[in-house]
């Protein structure tokens, strides 16, 4: 088979509302060039489908409804002299005269049918006419949700659509991500359509845990992917992905989850789930971590009120203080005393005439002047610090504004019911509280399930799924590689409230697990005997029952003996006893709790990439967001071939889809079956694609 080329490859990485594709791999990797909405219409034929919203629009034509008979045809030769052509000058006289009868029989018919009518009827006619509609997803078809495959015929016409828009040659090699909660049968029905319909030289299936883990550089790591409506908690150890424990499509802990608790908190003030998602999607929306307390609490926690109950009501500090205060003027009201002067102000420019008279003028006059430059100088300090306080960032501020982008369908002459399809974009600003720092908070109405917050059921599954990893030398280093990606996770703060709250709940710290660690040890506990803290050897005998160990638990001093194969008086129930075999083992790390958690750092060494993540401002797609709105995401106007600006590494798995398409199909050529060629398929069916797929 002859080597691939880079500009022939093609990536696909399908999700539940953005699939991600591209033609070709560029020198340096770029955030996906292709984002196709993940849905489908149904065609006119039943069981075809089309990738935009087709409407039918009817017009009225008017049309002549004349009878006209059609005319009969009359073959004409070209009349030539008989020298040459040896013909009979008559046939062409007969031929013209023919013609002539014809059209005069035709003339009559036409007088006889029009007699008594003035002139022919006009009747109306209805032609139909088609166009698409890119911006709307009225009656759309979403091949998967949270993952699954729910329709198959669609999702079949989806990746037919986007192989046709790319246009790969015919020497093209496919690689698609899968998503984790696919079964074996979903694999094999995916390689049999991609063999059968696209003919491609070579397919490849990779994980999506795999392939973040190829765009991060790294064997071993812990993903967090945070989709729309679910999450996967995936171990990977040694570029292995670990089945047992892991967390597949976990439902109500995607970004879904948070919309719906803005729009709980939100909802008695008029906003709609949309209004929510944009408020979700924007810059002021911040998840703090455990134990930071909301702008403006203490000032609160004074008046007795609770935080969260007052910001659900929407009664912030400031309200409280001066909803009872009579607006004024006057003294003890909101405006003060008449004339705009606070208490103790005097007015500029009058001065007292007792005080000049009684010959103090020149002391008065520099102690007026002196009570100026003060009061300047009190006014330019609360001026500045007014301007500090607007610079505050944003989890200080009690209150902050974003803008709200609403789409109003145009209106002809006048007439709301008259709209014209077409939709004009508004924007105004929107002042919101600390609503805003709690969209991962309990929710009050839980539907089917206890809930403890997004943020706590997705901790203790990652807790779960690291202590089913079945290396237990492998946990510490899963604790300290943590990787979270999916647009769910681009809110602010995200990933550091992850961090806080694995900490709050599982992590031990090392004083407080000195004296009870798993971590082996060649010396004994250090015994208070003699006034030395000397540590006593091992092989020292009856060490357990030494009479100078007052108030030392034999628990620990087993504990500390586990792995001395010849320590005596051990007792039955002693940990690290295989009773069975009489063999003693010897534990390795902290395999039940974690001493540290860490996320891991993302590589620097793609520039593109690079620049992209290192903006916090969240993105539109998968993170709850509708692409089926007018103008905007990857299903308005511009179609699948929208700017990826704004998108970046929590799309590290079209990341790590580049990296490994560069390695297996160009580097690699097959030598390890990373791939699975088209003389493969022919030979062993789709079934065999269990044993290429990465």
């Amino acid at each position: 088979m002859p080597p691939f080329k880079d500009e022939h490859i093609l990536l696909i990485a399908p999700g539940s509302q953005v699939t991600l594709a591209q033609l070709g791999l560029p020198e340096s990797f770029t955030p996906a060039k292709f984002r196709f909405p993940t849905r489908m219409f149904p065609a006119e034929k039943k069981g075809e489908y089309e990738p935009y919203k087709i409407r039918e629009r009817r017009h009225e034509v008017k049309v002549s409804n004349g009878i006209h008979a059609p005319k009969e045809d009359v073959e004409m030769k070209d009349a030539e002299p008989a020298a040459q052509e040896g013909t009979n000058t008559a046939s062409v006289t007969e031929a013209a005269e023919k013609t002539e009868n014809v059209e005069e029989t035709q003339k009559a018919e036409e007088e006889q049918g029009n007699e008594g009518n003035e002139g022919p009827k006009q009747e109306t006619v209805e032609e139909v006419f088609y166009e698409e509609d890119v911006a709307s997803d009225e009656g759309a078809i979403y091949p998967l949700e949270n993952g699954r495959i729910v329709d198959w015929p669609c999702f079949l016409a989806l990746l037919t659509h986007i192989h046709n828009t790319l246009s790969p040659p015919f020497h093209t090699p496919i690689i698609i991500i899968a998503e984790p909660v696919w079964t074996a049968r979903d694999r094999e029905a995916i390689t049999q359509f991609v063999f059968e319909k696209f003919k491609t030289p070579a397919f490849s299936l990779m994980d999506s845990a795999l392939a973040v883990c190829y765009g991060y550089g790294t064997s071993t790591a812990t993903v967090v992917d945070v989709g729309k409506g679910k999450v996967d908690v995936t171990a990977v150890t040694d570029f292995l992905v670990n089945e047992h424990g892991r967390g597949i499509a976990l439902e109500g802990c995607g970004g879904d989850y948070m919309t719906d608790r803005l729009l709980e908190l939100l909802g008695a003030k008029g906003f709609t789930w949309e209004m929510c998602e944009q408020l979700k999607r924007s810059n002021i929306t911040e998840l703090l971590p455990p134990g930071t307390p909301l702008p403006g609490a203490a000032a609160t926690a004074r008046q007795g009120n609770n935080p969260a109950a007052s910001a659900s009501t929407g009664a912030f500090d400031g309200q409280a203080q001066t909803e009872n205060v009579p607006r004024g003027p006057g003294d003890g009201t909101q405006t003060g005393a008449e004339g705009g002067n606070a208490e103790g102000e005097e007015d500029e420019g009058v001065l007292d005439v007792a005080a000049i008279v009684s010959g103090n003028t020149s002391e008065y006059l520099a102690q007026r002047e002196k009570e100026k430059a003060d009061k300047s100088a009190s006014k330019k300090g609360a001026a500045e610090q007014n301007a500090k306080a607007t610079r505050l960032p944003n989890s200080k501020k009690e209150k902050a504004s974003f803008q709200l982008e609403e789409f109003v369908p145009l209106q002809e002459d006048g007439d709301p019911k008259n709209g014209s399809g077409r939709f004009t974009r508004q924007v105004r600003d929107i002042e919101i509280g600390v609503e805003r720092f709690l969209s991962a908070t309990p929710r009050s109405k839980t539907e089917d399930r206890l809930s403890n917050g997004i943020l706590e059921d997705i901790a203790t599954q990652i807790h779960h799924t690291i202590l089913a990893v079945p290396d237990a030398t492998k946990r510490s280093e899963l604790w300290d590689s943590l990787i979270v990606v999916g647009n769910g996770s681009k809110i602010k703060g995200f990933t550091q409230a992850l961090l806080g709250t694995i900490a709050q709940k599982f992590v031990l710290s090392p004083s407080a697990t000195i004296f009870t660690s798993e971590i082996p040890s060649s010396f004994s506990t250090p015994l208070p005997t003699g006034g030395t803290n000397t540590p006593a050897p091992v092989n020292q005998p009856g060490l357990a029952h030494n009479p100078g160990g007052h108030g030392v638990n034999p628990l620990l001093v087993a504990a500390t003996h586990a792995n001395n194969t010849g320590a005596p008086n051990v007792h039955p129930g002693t940990p690290g006893m295989d009773h069975s075999t009489g063999l003693h083992y010897r534990s390795t790390g902290h395999s039940q709790t974690p001493t540290s958690v860490k996320s891991l750092k993302p590589p620097e060494y793609f520039s593109e990439w690079k620049e992209h993540g290192s903006s916090n401002a969240p993105g539109a797609s998968g993170a709850g967001s509708k692409p089926g709105a007018p103008g905007g995401g990857p299903g308005g106007p511009g179609g699948p071939g929208s700017s990826s600006t704004g998108h970046g590494l929590e799309e590290a798995v079209f990341l790590g889809a580049q990296v490994a398409a560069k390695v297996i199909f160009v580097l690699d050529q097959g030598i390890n079956k990373g791939f699975m060629s088209r003389v493969e398929y022919n030979e062993s069916g789709p079934s065999a694609i269990h044993e290429y797929a990465m």
